[in-house]
């Protein structure tokens, strides 16, 4: 087994991911009528700022912004991360949905890393909540001090014993927290 070597982290941008944006990510685009509906990981407005500032923006103008990220947990696997301006002052994480044509859902975030996964036939936010961890999921992207990105996940509750003072402690916020920026150090 190959050493995963330490990565000295500035900082984590993270985000809750809800019950019917698992749902959207995982189910074929064209179960709903109409259209293909949400095939991504969105940034609500009150991350944008947050967000902006972790990739180094001053304004949502300078959007579609597209990092590479290497897989936490998995040496040398690295795929892009293209974030994008959605409408209602939000931004999004493209082309996430797993079923897609062209889509683009990083490695980190994929079931041969441990990302829960819903059958691909599942039709609705019902069929795919037994899939979904209790304890909730959350996706996340680190970056190292010397600029590097790096995307993993969590599931679950706060793990016990963990040092109120571990960077991944605000990961595992109670009640409807959607997301934030943690500053490591």
């Amino acid at each position: 087994m190959t050493a995963v070597p330490p990565i000295n982290i500035e900082s984590i941008w993270w985000r809750n991911v809800p019950e019917g944006e698992f749902y959207n990510v995982e189910r074929h685009p064209n179960v709903i009528q109409g259209g293909q509906g949400s095939l991504y990981f969105e940034v609500p407005k009150s991350l944008v700022a947050d967000t902006l500032d972790f990739l180094g923006l001053s304004s949502t103008a300078e959007l579609p912004s597209t990092i590479q990220a290497g897989t936490i947990g998995a040496v040398g696997v690295t795929a892009p991360i293209e974030f994008q301006v959605k409408a209602g002052s939000r931004m999004r994480i493209v082309r996430q949905n797993r079923q897609m044509a062209g889509a683009q859902r990083h490695p980190a975030w994929s079931a041969v890393q441990g990302f829960p996964s819903a059958p691909d036939d599942v039709r609705s936010k019902e069929e795919a909540l037994p899939y979904f961890p209790e304890g909730g999921l959350r996706i996340y992207i680190a970056k190292t001090i010397y600029g590097e990105y790096y995307a993993g996940f969590t599931t679950g509750r706060r793990p016990a014993g963990m040092s109120r003072n571990a960077p991944s402690w605000d990961l595992y916020t109670q009640g409807p927290t959607v997301g934030g920026l943690i500053y490591a150090g």
